[in-house]
Formats: structure tokens, C-alpha cells, sequence
């Protein structure tokens, strides 16, 4: 690994190279809390970024019609690589929920 890397993103991508598996937590300020663990993340170059994962997790939490505001969609997932880029873990927050995705290490 790279000395300008912070962390290896491989051992968090599938056998195929493909994807970047990941957990993510929706809490509510009712105290609610959603989760789901899949591979929604691609391949980056050097690091995993959001695609078109992000519909399938969205839809999995129930929170798929937020995406239909394109402005925020392109905003999630460029906040959602920035923060990938330094570390395996984004924390998004908004008035209506708190997310937190964490990535998950996939056994060799």
C-alpha cells in the first residue's frame, strides 16, 4: 500500500474487483434506526465511490423517493467519495435523518 493511502480498499472489494461492500445506518430523530449491508459501492481509482449503488441502498432503507431531487442525489454521492477518500467511513446528516456507511471487510 501506497504511503499517501490511509487505508487499503481492497480488502473491502469483492472477488470480481467489482464492488465495495458497505453497511449503512439510517437513525431518525425519533430514534428509528434502518440498516442494510450490500455492495453499493464501485471500484475507484484509487478509492470506492457511490454510482448507481446508491439507488439500491436507498430503496432498501425505504428512502428511495429523496433521490428524486437530482441536485441532492449528485450532492450525496460526491460528499459520500470525499469522505471515502480519506477514510472508510461517511457520516451524512440532514434535519430528517442521520446516515452512517461503514465499509466492510470482505473475507478472503
Amino acid at each position: 500500500m501506497s504511503e499517501a493511502l490511509r487505508y487499503d480498499p481492497m480488502v473491502y472489494t469483492d472477488h470480481n474487483d467489482e464492488y465495495v461492500w458497505c453497511r449503512i445506518r439510517v437513525t431518525f430523530p425519533d430514534g428509528e434506526t434502518r440498516s442494510t449491508t450490500g455492495d453499493y459501492l464501485n471500484v475507484g481509482d484509487p478509492f470506492p465511490v457511490l454510482c448507481c449503488g446508491i439507488e439500491e441502498a436507498a430503496s432498501e432503507l425505504g428512502l428511495l423517493h429523496y433521490l428524486s431531487d437530482e441536485r441532492l442525489y449528485l450532492k450525496v454521492c460526491a460528499e459520500v467519495d470525499r469522505q471515502l477518500a480519506w477514510r472508510p467511513l461517511v457520516r451524512l446528516r440532514c434535519p430528517e435523518f442521520n446516515i452512517r456507511l461503514d465499509l466492510v471487510e470482505v473475507p478472503r
